[in-house]
């Protein structure tokens, strides 16, 4: 549960662990304690709330999508054609249908009906809208290597999972593959909806595991200046900090119900019989 401190309160916390007086106002520029803890403060709660998974700030997005620029003479996009009855079909071929691209599993011939074709197995719905150029594959035709880039918010600070969102869990692994450069988010998916931590300016949100990391981390960082002790206290702040930290990660994790792998439930084959959005 929030703590409801304010930033002054979480100071002189972090003071009281290195046996300095508390503080007023972080603003008070007479007070070289409100000094060390007004420079820092930004800095120790920037760290922490990179560190782990904080459930206090803890936040879901669904990404914007922005473009890339394809390498000069990579490959054109797939063909898509519209399924068409009573059409013979080879493996591999990718067709759209209902507004998505579906790919034929194996070489058949397609019935009167769609969705007769589409439980048999013969078709995989991808997340892909069919009026969407389709780069099948891992995005070999862009610089990043990636198929799909995604903004990040404004506010992110960590990512924690990446669609974990979806019914269908192909591989188990409960969050898709990424990598972040800069602010941008990039993955194979043409969709990214986020779990991530976020920057909160209110620190009334903080909960107490997070406050006891952040106070053991800006103690650390304002305790040299302020005792100039050669920086022995800040060893010892910074052992307290890590101990804070595994405390506070253990709990965190503690709170979320790990999704079990169901083979039968994300077998290609079930998923195109009974899963599709067609289907």
């Amino acid at each position: 549960m929030p703590t409801t401190l304010a930033p002054t309160d979480i100071c002189n916390v972090a003071l009281s662990k290195i046996g300095a007086q508390s503080i007023n106002s972080m603003t008070d520029q007479t007070n070289s304690s409100a000094i060390a803890c007004n420079t820092n403060f930004q800095l120790a709660y920037l760290e922490v709330s990179r560190s782990s998974r904080w459930n206090c700030i803890l936040t879901t997005a669904v990404l914007a999508a922005v473009p890339q620029v394809p390498l000069p003479g990579c490959p054109p996009p797939a063909p898509v054609t519209p399924w068409a009855p009573l059409t013979a079909y080879a493996p591999g071929v990718y067709l759209s249908y209902g507004g998505y691209i579906y790919i034929v599993m194996f070489a058949y011939t397609s019935t009167n009906n769609f969705l007769n074709d589409l439980t048999t197995g013969a078709l995989t719905q991808t997340n892909v809208p069919a009026n969407q150029p389709f780069f099948p594959g891992t995005g070999q035709q862009y610089p990043s290597g990636w198929a799909n880039a995604f903004a990040l918010p404004d506010d992110f600070q960590l990512l924690v999972s990446l669609n974990d969102n979806t019914y269908w869990d192909l591989d188990g692994a409960g969050s898709d593959d990424y990598e972040i450069m800069g602010s941008t988010l990039f993955c194979d998916e043409c969709q990214a909806a986020i779990q991530y931590v976020q920057n909160v300016a209110d620190t009334t949100k903080f909960d107490s595991l997070f406050v006891s990391a952040l106070s053991f981390k800006l103690a650390s960082m304002i305790s040299t200046p302020l005792r100039q002790d050669g920086g022995k206290m800040e060893t010892e702040l910074l052992a307290g900090y890590e101990r804070a930290l595994r405390s506070a990660r253990t709990k965190n994790a503690g709170e979320k119900q790990a999704r079990r792998f169901n083979p039968i439930r994300s077998s290609l084959f079930n998923r195109a019989r009974y899963g599709g959005s067609n289907g």
